[in-house]
């Protein structure tokens, strides 16, 4: 069967079942559990190829009023005052996260937010902070799109940039990139000037790069009560594939750097890639909670029942430009429902054993 048709039935199906008040249903059931929303860009421009992480403007604005007409929304110190013990979550208490922290972010995102009155939660790359420069996998993806502009074959089949069109495609592309020394040293720091992605006088960068404009300092100041900052590691290295003395300049310093950039705690983290058991482990956890962060956010799919919930791998229902972000999949997925449906044994967490597990020494 084709992918369309198999995509055209999921449609109906989740149509039918929110007609049929599903959703609802499981609104109700999962409404002391917190839904925490996982976004990456939100843009005006249209990609060619479509890529997962930026979402239309318009499907941003229709998830936002969404979450507003059914949940409660509450800002990231909220939640880390409900872990501490300090204060409590409301039914049905929903909370809006981005990863990365994109130009897109603070241009095209932060008005909405602003003039729906709902808060949000950035997970800043904290090296990239006033560079200017986009992110490796970024990188990738613009090389890959130039390369099918000027008429190249793309290196693989299964990250052909017409592919990039949902969170498996770019999972992949992360997964050969994160494998391949060019994914941890980029071309400005090679010294390479000639990576396609550099020309039409910075086009890319207005795209999908250029983190957290002005942080701390000038109209960014507008978004603090509104938006709150956590770290997404420095340069975001997966947690797995650290060594002790990466650690340290991944995770711990950053958060000292942007601590002192606020002048208020950072005391979330956010997992790059982010699957329980494969790119973090219970020892990384360990380790979060002795860096002094309160609270870590995975990828796993799923709300998070409260109290009771590990605060070091709170799941979010992701909201991509794909599937997920189809207006009855998108409530049946917010209510929990598709995780329901879906339940499958978790896969086991990293051990010391093998070579890609846990902190290296």
């Amino acid at each position: 069967m084709a992918q369309d048709e198999i995509g055209m039935i999921r449609r109906w199906i989740c149509r039918a079942l929110v007609f049929s008040g599903a959703d609802r249903c499981f609104r109700f059931v999962n409404r002391r559990k917190l839904l925490v929303v996982m976004y990456h860009g939100v843009t005006t421009c249209r990609h060619d190829p479509p890529v997962w992480t930026q979402l239309p403007v318009e499907t941003f604005r229709r998830q936002l009023r969404f979450l507003k007409r059914h949940y409660r929304s509450v800002t990231l110190s909220h939640l880390i005052g409900a872990i501490r013990g300090d204060r409590e979550l409301p039914e049905r208490a929903a909370l809006v996260t981005f990863d990365d922290g994109l130009k897109n972010n603070f241009e095209v995102a932060f008005p909405i937010l602003r003039d729906l009155g709902i808060p949000a939660a950035i997970f800043l790359t904290v090296g990239a902070i006033g560079t200017g420069r986009p992110l490796w996998f970024d990188e990738c993806y613009l090389l890959l799109r130039e390369g099918a502009r000027r008429g190249r074959d793309s290196p693989s089949s299964t990250t052909r940039p017409g592919a990039l069109r949902s969170r498996a495609d770019v999972g992949c592309l992360l997964r050969i990139g994160r494998d391949a020394e060019a994914g941890r040293r980029r071309p400005q720091e090679r010294g390479d000037r000639s990576a396609p992605c550099r020309g039409a006088a910075g086009r890319p960068r207005r795209l999908l790069g250029l983190r957290a404009p002005g942080l701390g300092r000038g109209p960014a100041d507008a978004a603090l009560g509104v938006v709150e900052f956590g770290v997404h590691t420095a340069s975001h290295r997966i947690l797995s594939e650290l060594t002790m003395d990466e650690w340290q300049d991944e995770v711990v310093a950053p958060k000292r750097e942007l601590e002192a950039r606020l002048g208020v705690e950072a005391g979330a983290f956010c997992f790059p890639n982010g699957r329980p058991g494969l790119d973090f482990g219970p020892q990384h956890q360990a380790l979060l909670r002795a860096a002094g962060y309160v609270c870590a956010f995975s990828t796993e799919p799923d709300l998070c029942a409260w109290p009771g919930a590990d605060a070091m791998a709170i799941g979010r229902i992701p909201a991509g430009n794909d599937g997920t972000s189809e207006p009855a999949y998108f409530r049946l997925s917010s209510s929990g429902a598709i995780r329901f449906a879906r339940r499958r044994p978790r896969v086991g967490p990293i051990t010391d054993d093998g070579s890609r597990a846990g902190v290296k020494p």
